[in-house]
């Protein structure tokens, strides 16, 4: 089927209006690899997308203009245009795109660093104090309970030694009393360490 050169001439415009968004669609992929510094599998679905809708949108082309019938024209208004859009307009376009990612990340980074940094200190630095807390809580706790249950023991054995000499005449609650009164002694010790802390003792130096 032939048709007119102004038929031909408008088809061709057409192709070219398409080859020019075909253009911008593929700058929007541009920006956000810069943006987001995309990793090479995000790239490769980005370029599948691309040549998807770009067949999508050639083959509408074809069918809108030319009832289905590939002229070689469209197809070249289409490649022409989307490379003169490439080599001036969207050079200027991912400039200044480049720019005000760029700024736009400054800005940002100065706001993280003013805010969400020291907030993530802070956290964790209460955090570690509700730790430290805890610790020492159940630290003490566990000692507390620990000198009851020996108080506790020491003052049964005591009752049963106050009643009569069965304490002595049994083995069992004998070995049982010295446990008690030596854990009790190991107890108190421990704490007396810890709250005084040895004097060292100057070198003497003897003189004949």
């Amino acid at each position: 089927m032939e048709i007119s050169i102004t038929q031909q001439s408008v088809v061709f415009l057409f192709s070219c209006v398409v080859g020019g968004i075909l253009g911008v669609f593929y700058d929007v992929f541009r920006i956000i690899r810069i943006a987001f510094n995309s990793k090479w599998l995000s790239i490769f679905f980005q370029d599948l997308i691309f040549c998807v809708f770009s067949a999508f949108s050639i083959i509408l082309l074809i069918f809108y203009t030319n009832s289905g019938t590939v002229r070689w024209f469209s197809l070249l208004g289409c490649f022409m245009s989307f490379v003169i859009y490439h080599m001036t307009v969207g050079r200027l376009i991912m400039f200044a795109s480049k720019k005000i990612i760029e700024f736009i990340k400054k800005i940002l980074a100065f706001i993280c660093n003013i805010t969400v940094i020291p907030l993530k200190k802070f956290i964790l630095f209460m955090f570690k104090q509700i730790k430290r807390l805890f610790g020492f809580v159940f630290k003490t706790a566990g000692e507390v309970k620990i000198l009851a249950y020996y108080g506790k023991e020491k003052r049964n054995l005591s009752k049963n030694a106050s009643k009569g000499f069965s304490l002595y005449k049994d083995k069992n609650n004998k070995i049982i009393y010295e446990k008690t009164v030596k854990n009790i002694g190991k107890i108190t010790e421990k704490d007396s360490v810890k709250k005084q802390k040895p004097i060292e003792k100057p070198n003497e130096k003897i003189y004949y």
